[in-house]
């Protein structure tokens, strides 16, 4: 059987503005990563909205999803998954000190993203989706019955 991997992002407007990560690398993307063994979708994008940004996230619906094969470095199937969110303390800070997730987070206009280096142009296109205002899937057709709540653990 062909391993999958399970990645998530989040697109999490808020007053006009995009909550976008800095990478470790210099270059900006939407909160994103790898779903852990034994976690479900939701929990892994507040997660990483957590680690990557330093804020809490709530989640109102699925924005879309897509998925490849890819054949380097082992052959595997990728399935990702987009979900728009929206901060849940307005106003906190977000993190500002780099750690081994990224080198912290902002919140920037569309324009302001624009003329950032994107880790990928695929981050246009998922806002570009949002604003469009199409189908979405509420988290409560996923089966989501209540708040989730992320506890950072102890590494």
């Amino acid at each position: 059987m062909t391993p999958t991997t399970l990645i998530v992002l989040a697109v999490v407007p808020h007053e006009g503005r995009y909550l976008i990560v800095e990478e470790r690398d210099g270059t900006f993307y939407l909160p994103a990563g790898r779903v852990e063994p034994g976690e479900d979708l939701l929990t892994a994008v507040i997660r990483e909205a957590a680690e990557e940004a330093g804020t809490r996230i709530g989640i109102t619906s699925m924005l879309g999803f897509d998925h490849d094969a890819v054949t380097e470095p082992v052959p595997h199937v990728r399935l990702r998954f987009c979900f728009v969110g929206y901060p849940v303390v307005h106003g906190a800070p977000l993190k500002q000190q780099a750690d081994r997730h990224s080198r912290g987070a902002r919140w920037a206009t569309l324009a302001e993203i624009r003329g950032l280096p994107l880790r990928h142009p695929e981050v246009l296109r998922w806002i570009a989706r949002y604003e469009a205002g199409g189908a979405r899937l509420s988290t409560r057709d996923y089966g989501w019955f209540g708040p989730r709540i992320y506890t950072p653990r102890e590494d």
